[in-house]
C-alpha cells in the first residue's frame, strides 16, 4: 500500500497504553505511523500524561498535544447541555485545537482522517480529506443511559438527557463519515438504522499473549482481583458491590481468601474497601501483569458494561479464570463454563469463585481455554488491518469480520 497522509484525532493522548481507551488508541496510532504519514491532535487531561508526549510527537509527523482542564471543560459542556446540545461536544470544544487544525489543513493535502470516539467528532469537518472514518469505540449514549439508570435524581435526569442527545448525533455522525468501528457486533445492532447499517463494522480489540509457563498458571495461594482504573464509575460500582456483597460470602468458606484492587487513582470510597478483611487496595503499580500473575481467580463484577472489557481479555490472555457478570461479557463471543465463568447474582458470583478459589485443576482449565481463546480471536495486527481497509479501500458490505 501506498504511503498516505493520515490525520488522527483522538480525545486522550494515545500512550502510554495503561487504560481500556487508550489501549485501543495506541495500537491504531502504532500500526498507522509504521506503514502512512500520521499528524496526531488530541488532549492531555491528565497531568501524568505531560510526561509521554514527546513519546507521541516522536510517532508523528507532528502532533498537537491540548491540555484539557476539567474545571474548565465541564462548565462548558454544562452550558452546552443547558443550550440544547451535548455535554460530550462542549467538554471537548477548544479553540486550539480548531486553530491547529486549520494550519494542518493549509498545508498538508491528508488522505484519511481517522477520528476516535465521539467527542472528537465535530473536529471532522475542519479539515478536507477525501475518507473520514469515525471509531465510536463504545457508544458513548448508552454509556450515560446507563448512568441515568444508576443514579438518582437531578443528576440521573441529566444522564439520561445526556444519553438521549447523544445518540441522535450517533445517528448524524454516522450519516457525515463514510464508515464507523465499534468493537462489538451488540454495538453495531445498536446502530442499527438500516439505511446506514452498510457503513458500520465491528472492528475488535487485540491483546497481548503474555509468555508464562504452565508452572506458573495458578498460584499457590487463594487470591482473587481486579484490575481497572479506580477513578472510573463502572469500576468503582463493581468493586464496592463485591466487597460489600459478594466477598463476605466467599470469606466463610474461604477464610485464607483475599482480594486485591489494582489500578491507578482509587477514590474514597475504593480505598474505604481496605476496612474489609483480607481486602487490599494496591492502587497504580508499574507492572499489572506481576500482579495478575498472583490471582489464582479474576473477578470482573461489571454492572454498568459497554463494548470490550479489555482487563478480561487480559486476564484470559494471562491463563487466568475469570469469574464475571453477563454484562462484563457482552463484548465476548467465548463461551460460558467453557473459557469463563458468568453470574449475576451476589450469591452465584461467590459460588462461582469459591468454586474456583477451592479447585486448582479446574482453574487450570478454564484458564488454558480462555488463553487459547484470546490467541484465536483477539489479534491486534489482525483488527488494526481492518481498520485500515476502512480507511483507503471501498469498505465491504459486512458489519463484522
Amino acid at each position: 500500500m501506498t504511503t498516505m497522509n493520515v490525520l488522527y484525532l483522538v480525545h486522550r493522548l494515545p500512550y502510554p497504553p495503561n487504560k481500556g481507551d487508550k489501549l485501543r488508541s495506541f495500537h491504531e496510532l502504532s500500526y498507522l505511523r509504521r506503514r502512512h504519514q500520521v499528524w496526531c491532535g488530541c488532549f492531555v487531561d491528565d497531568p501524568a500524561d505531560l510526561l509521554h508526549v514527546d513519546a507521541v510527537r516522536a510517532m508523528c509527523a507532528d502532533a498537537a498535544a491540548i491540555r484539557l482542564f476539567k474545571a474548565v471543560s465541564t462548565p462548558r459542556g454544562l452550558w452546552n447541555l443547558a443550550r440544547g446540545g451535548t455535554f460530550t461536544e462542549g467538554y471537548y470544544q477548544h479553540l486550539q485545537m480548531v486553530r491547529t487544525l486549520h494550519r494542518w489543513n493549509s498545508q498538508v493535502a491528508f488522505d484519511a482522517v481517522l477520528v476516535f470516539s465521539s467527542g472528537m467528532a465535530p473536529y471532522a469537518q475542519c479539515v478536507n480529506a477525501p475518507r473520514k472514518v469515525l471509531d465510536f469505540c463504545d457508544l458513548d449514549s448508552r454509556k450515560w443511559t446507563a448512568y441515568a439508570r444508576r443514579a438518582s435524581g437531578a443528576r440521573a435526569r441529566l444522564y439520561d438527557i445526556e444519553g438521549r442527545r447523544l445518540a441522535t448525533r450517533e445517528l448524524q455522525w454516522l450519516n457525515e463519515f463514510d464508515a464507523a468501528a465499534v468493537i462489538t457486533d451488540a454495538e453495531a445492532a445498536d446502530l442499527g438504522v438500516s439505511a446506514l447499517r452498510q457503513r458500520v463494522f465491528t472492528i475488535s480489540n487485540g491483546v497481548t499473549i503474555p509468555e508464562l509457563p504452565e508452572s506458573q498458571w495458578i498460584p499457590p495461594t487463594p487470591v482473587a482481583g481486579f484490575v481497572g482504573c479506580m477513578d472510573y464509575p463502572p469500576n468503582i460500582d463493581a468493586v464496592v458491590w463485591f466487597v460489600r456483597e459478594i466477598w463476605p460470602l466467599i470469606r466463610r468458606r474461604v477464610p485464607d481468601a483475599s482480594f486485591e484492587i489494582v489500578g491507578r487513582h482509587p477514590t474514597r470510597a475504593v480505598r474505604a474497601l481496605a476496612d474489609a478483611p483480607g481486602v487490599h487496595v494496591v492502587g497504580e503499580v508499574d507492572d499489572v501483569f506481576s500482579f495478575v500473575r498472583r490471582f489464582r481467580v479474576s473477578v470482573s463484577p461489571i454492572r454498568i458494561a459497554r463494548g470490550l472489557q479489555n482487563k478480561v481479555l487480559e486476564a484470559m490472555a494471562a491463563a487466568r479464570p475469570v469469574v464475571l457478570t453477563s454484562a462484563a461479557a457482552t463484548g465476548l463471543s467465548a463461551k460460558d463454563g467453557v473459557h469463563y465463568l458468568i453470574a449475576d447474582a451476589a450469591s452465584a458470583f461467590a459460588e462461582q469463585v469459591v468454586s474456583l478459589l477451592a479447585d486448582p485443576d479446574r482453574c487450570f482449565r478454564l484458564g488454558a481455554a480462555a488463553r487459547r481463546f484470546v490467541a484465536a480471536n483477539h489479534c491486534w495486527e489482525r483488527e488494526m488491518s481492518r481498520l485500515e481497509s476502512l480507511l483507503f479501500a471501498p469498505a465491504p458490505s459486512s458489519t463484522s469480520g
